[in-house]
């Protein structure tokens, strides 16, 4: 499959919300960072399994599940922090309870704690719950709390509701097949947000609040039919078989929903959210383990009925090689067999964030940008080979500097003269220089430039170099980055630190990419006026990330696996 380039914005800002989303869904909510867990959650993980995905249809375009009470997501936190650290810790923690809790006049330790189970599962049901684009858009939130006493929680229900209406809220009973649902009148008309609240005791085993009545049927009805809600969802079924190890979360995420929610077209249909041939996978299920130093996802996608995947498992046996050309310096690396490849990989992480239409991802759209347009093409028809690829993220300069490296092989050497000869037509110059002793072959192009009136300057711009090094052929926009690959090749440079960390994955990959969080978002923050407003929200998680590793490990023709290693600081 080969893709065509959108812009380097469009993919690094996907890129740093899904890392955030995963963090701050997947093992956020209510309770701080992944890290405050009992020691023994690191072995043994929480429940195995969500028990209330049966009241989420499944439809819905994404669902989260916490597999172990809040309080235990605390406690080894605090642990594992030393003194100095742990009030910011604890501020951290109670901002985000704050933030989940508004609106309810409730707090976790006196009103949930007693009678919370081991389970919270959060969904968004429907992006729209009267599929009427006329009156706005009013999205459906389901939240599906277990109890461990059920007692406490009808207490803790009551008096809620007691505050509701000596607040002057009118309140609504309704039956519903022997199921009391209690809301306020105004929750049918919202649905915006937890702003109000409807809610529903099920089995005396689960407490259902969402922020429209709609959405508690919805629920019940999901729940008494075989064949609707997520748990007997095929894809989840398959999906779950796949993943093992210990977790404490669990994300599904129906990717043609998630993207209709956040770019709505108002002609498009449940019925037209098919698979494309952009986006052969539809549906994925995420399974998020704890390890001391952050979070370790497994995730499955499935592919859509109907379109199954070409099989194929290339674990990297020897990435040391190639990983040592990598400049620690980098904000964002990539290592693989097969470089057109590197897009299907990371196409399900981002699709949900990209508009539709856009029919593929590319690490190097802004080589077009720099060498001119047919360069990025002739890169991922020639790389065919092992590959490291990285890419430099200065918050001053607009586009990224970026490196590939990849064996000496026919198809590379033809791949650099069919460069050569596309050069003059671009407007480019090639020369030849010595770069520490290494031949290199430059591109340039000349321009003139004013100072003052009448003192016209010849400035030489370079766009590109390349050079053999060992057994290695270097392409670069940068001659420092050149200069530092090269050094390495004199010197005996060992790979990036973050290479250290590839043996926390349970299995080798066939391709790996590594973004450095502070880099990142450093970039990302000063050309994006929207994402700053994103990280300010987020700011509580976030600043706890230091780095995020996503590796590839293959697939069949129904099932591609993927692993996310979340490094955070305790800091």
């Amino acid at each position: 499959m080969k893709f065509r380039p959108i812009t380097f914005r469009t993919f690094i800002i996907p890129l740093a919300v899904a890392a955030g989303l995963v963090l701050v869904l997947g093992v956020g909510l209510l309770g701080g960072l992944a890290l405050r867990t009992p020691l023994y959650l690191l072995d043994r993980g929480g429940q195995a399994v969500p028990q209330a995905v049966q009241f989420v249809p499944k439809q819905s375009p994404w669902m989260a599940s916490v597999l172990t009470r809040p309080d235990r997501l605390a406690q080894l936190w605090d642990y594992l922090a030393t003194p100095k650290q742990r009030p910011s810790l604890r501020a951290d923690r109670d901002r985000l309870e704050r933030a989940v809790l508004a609106q309810t006049g409730l707090t976790y330790e006196r009103d949930l704690r007693p009678w919370l189970g081991e389970e919270i599962t959060v969904a968004l049901v429907s992006p729209d719950l009267d599929l009427d684009p006329a009156n706005g858009r009013r999205p459906g939130y389901l939240a599906v709390l277990s109890c461990r006493d059920v007692d406490k929680a009808r207490a803790t229900l009551e008096l809620f509701w007691q505050n509701r209406a000596l607040a002057g809220e009118p309140l609504t009973f309704e039956d519903l097949g022997g199921t009391r649902l209690i809301y306020g009148r105004s929750a049918a008309r919202s649905g915006h947000g937890f702003s109000t609240f409807a809610t529903a005791m099920v089995a005396n085993r689960f407490l259902l609040v969402a922020n429209d009545p709609m959405v508690l049927r919805q629920a019940i009805a999901a729940a008494q039919s075989v064949g609707d809600n997520v748990a007997t969802d095929w894809r989840y079924k398959l999906a779950l078989k796949t993943l093992s190890g210990p977790r404490v979360g669990l994300l599904a995420v129906n990717l043609p929903q998630i993207q209709q929610w956040l770019h709505p077209t108002p002609t498009t249909t449940l019925a037209t959210l098919e698979a494309t041939e952009h986006l052969p996978l539809t549906w994925g299920l995420i399974s998020l383990g704890l390890q001391r130093q952050g979070v370790l996802a497994e995730a499955a996608w499935v592919a859509a009925s109907g379109q199954p995947l070409e099989p194929h498992r290339e674990a990297i046996e020897d990435w040391y090689a190639l990983a040592r050309y990598l400049p620690g310096s980098l904000g964002l690396e990539a290592m693989g067999h097969d470089l057109d490849r590197l897009g299907d990989h990371l196409l399900p992480w981002l699709a949900p964030w990209v508009e539709q239409g856009v029919n593929g991802i590319a690490l190097l759209d802004t080589v077009d940008e720099q060498l001119g347009n047919g360069v990025t093409h002739q890169l991922l028809e020639t790389v065919d080979q092992p590959y490291a690829l990285g890419l430099g993220l200065s918050p001053t300069n607009g586009l990224p500097d970026w490196l590939l490296v990849s064996p000496t092989h026919p198809s590379t050497q033809q791949m650099i003269e069919t460069l050569g000869r596309m050069a003059p037509d671009r407007g480019f110059s090639l020369g030849q220089l010595e770069i520490l002793g290494f031949p290199t072959t430059v591109w340039t192009r000349l321009s003139l430039s004013q100072s003052r009136p009448g003192a016209l300057q010849v400035q030489t711009e370079v766009a590109g170099l390349t050079a053999q090094v060992g057994h290695h052929q270097v392409l670069t926009t940068s001659p420092v980055l050149m200069e530092q690959a090269l050094r390495v090749e004199q010197q005996q440079g060992q790979p990036p630190i973050w290479t250290d960390q590839l043996g926390r994955f349970p299995r080798l990959g066939e391709s790996y990419v590594h973004l450095d969080w502070p880099t990142a978002a450093a970039y990302v923050r000063q050309q994006s006026p929207q994402f700053r407003l994103w990280e300010t929200v987020a700011k509580p998680a976030l600043k706890h990330l230091k780095g995020v590793i996503l590796t590839s490990y293959g697939q069949t023709d129904r099932v591609r696996h993927e692993g996310l290693l979340i490094q955070l600081q305790n800091s």
